[in-house]
């Protein structure tokens, strides 16, 4: 993923990114010379500009009636982000009244794409004791950016999140200290990975948008774990 791509990821707009890079490199420019090098109508970077001023992103300083826009130092990217964080957070209790999941009905949700599989390990990492696994494999790898799938797997170790996996014969893994294997035969293989941990059964189908199927409710969990646990017992390597 390249620098454009990442700043788009915290929040930025294309458009902004672009901009943003451009100041970087250029260390100080005029709006026309920005529009030039970007193709962007003039007024239209000015709003892009007052943007990222508004962002604390960019400062101004004016020489000769001219003003010349200038970066911040990336390290405020940082701040930024706890800046949203902060904001969120102090949301949360209020969201959490509106949010009122009917009880004793199973709660299912459909997540499609990379930010469904980032939601699962992020709440595994909050809400996990120890998963279950069916069908493991290290195909998150294939959709997801190796700094995360290793942080991940790093906060589970520190966490002593163990997980029990089956997994079919040939199969890729994500190894870890916390981290138990079982081998099932070549037969056993699957287009998919189910998770058990805590109330929820995630099922993630590998397709080429890959697909997270969330379903949340304790008699599901519970039927899915005798039939893991049968055949964790049944499995002797």
């Amino acid at each position: 993923m390249d620098n454009k791509e990442i700043l788009k990821q915290i929040g930025l707009t294309d458009n902004e990114a672009e901009v943003y890079l451009i100041l970087l490199n250029s260390k100080e420019a005029l709006a026309s010379d920005i529009a030039k090098k970007t193709r962007i109508s003039r007024p239209h970077v000015y709003d892009i500009l007052n943007k990222l001023v508004e962002r604390g992103l960019v400062s101004y300083i004016v020489k000769n009636n001219k003003k010349y826009f200038k970066p911040i130092n990336p390290e405020k990217l940082v701040d930024y982000l706890k800046e949203k964080e902060i904001l969120l957070e102090s949301i949360i209790p209020n969201l959490n009244e509106l949010y009122q999941p009917l009880k004793n009905k199973p709660q299912i949700r459909v997540l499609e794409g990379s930010e469904g599989l980032k939601t699962i390990l992020n709440d595994i990492l909050k809400n996990a004791r120890e998963i279950l696994v069916f069908g493991a494999s290290d195909r998150v790898r294939n959709y997801l950016p190796e700094y995360f799938v290793n942080r991940y797997l790093k906060e589970r170790e520190k966490k002593n999140i163990i997980a029990k996996q089956l997994y079919s014969e040939g199969t890729g893994l994500l190894k870890s200290k916390v981290s138990i294997f079982k081998r099932l035969p070549k037969e056993f293989a699957s287009p998919s990975t189910t998770l058990i941990y805590a109330n929820k059964v995630i099922i993630w189908i590998w397709s080429e948008t890959p697909i997270t199927l969330e379903i949340e409710s304790e008699e599901v969990v519970k039927s899915y774990k005798n039939h893991f646990e049968l055949m964790w017992r049944a499995v002797k390597n």
